[in-house]
């Protein structure tokens, strides 16, 4: 039983590692590959034009249910998804997945679509506004979902996955719609800001709580700046003392990753853990 889960764990890893390379060399590129479908959204939300980039699985069917993967960000992590997913469904690890991109406009439209509303969209300026990720949220889940569902055979399952600010999204996303996605991938999230501000919202989300039910991957790698793992640690201690009977849950610190690489070798292993074929409630585990 042990060689079998360090088999699967070694095997997502190398298909990580694989997939970084193909992303890298292949199709991290300005413009979405001939293989995936884009979508525009004239947003009422936002008031604004946004884009979708989806990638369906190779065998893809008609009469098939997929689970909805949600990337939020540039386009090279929902590339690097899509090869992993593709990769591990292949071997049959895992399920067959629809990828959707939902790539920020530029870096302004970032700090204002990702930050809380009880944060500074950015933190250089004195007078800066507060985040309005309650409005991106809405965006998401009246605009984005109903679209995608509309276009593609999608399921109930939906995953949401961010890195740094996006992951900061993917956790604020759990206070503010607990019930908009099933499992929440948030790798290096950028918890530190404004004093570990949002840690403090987690614990008392978490304590107010108790019949929460959900699943949540955290990635931390080892060797980002310690602001970053602080407040990645304290979010953990958290987790360890109220996370809810059913909040299904686990945190991972990645050897020699740092901020600009953990992303890409950690998201795999993330969406495995909880999409992997015949699941069983993992076990909470703190890696340093």
């Amino acid at each position: 039983m042990k060689r079998n889960v360090l088999y699967t764990i070694l095997l997502v890893v190398i298909t990580a590692v694989l997939s970084a390379i193909i992303t890298f060399i292949f199709i991290d590129t300005s413009a979405p590959p001939s293989t995936y479908d884009t979508l525009k959204i004239a947003s009422r939300i936002l008031q604004e034009n946004r884009g979708l980039i989806i990638k369906k699985p190779r065998n893809y069917a008609t009469d098939k249910q997929y689970p909805v993967i949600y990337v939020l960000g540039g386009n090279s992590l929902t590339y690097t998804v899509a090869n992993d997913t593709d990769l591990l469904s292949r071997i049959g690890t895992m399920p067959e997945v629809i990828v959707v991109g939902i790539p920020s406009i530029d870096q302004k439209t970032r700090q204002r679509d990702l930050t809380p509303p009880f944060l500074k969209q950015d933190l250089d300026q004195t007078d800066s506004p507060l985040g309005k990720a309650e409005n991106f949220l809405n965006f998401i889940e009246n605009e984005v979902i109903p679209l995608v569902d509309k276009n593609y055979n999608t399921s109930d399952q939906k995953v949401l996955v961010g890195h740094s600010r996006e992951g900061l999204l993917v956790l604020y996303s759990l206070i503010a719609k607990p019930a908009l996605f099933e499992t929440r991938i948030a790798l290096s999230p950028a918890l530190w800001r404004e004093d570990n501000a949002f840690v403090q919202r987690f614990d008392d989300f978490l304590t107010e709580n108790p019949n929460l039910s959900t699943n949540l991957f955290m990635s931390m790698g080892k060797n980002e700046v310690d602001k970053m793992k602080k407040a990645f640690d304290l979010s953990v201690d958290v987790l360890t003392t109220k996370a809810p009977a059913n909040l299904l849950w686990k945190s991972y610190y990645m050897p020699n990753a740092t901020h600009q690489n953990n992303h890409y070798l950690t998201v795999g292993i993330g969406i495995n853990y909880f999409l992997k074929e015949n699941v069983t409630v993992p076990i909470r585990v703190r890696k340093k």
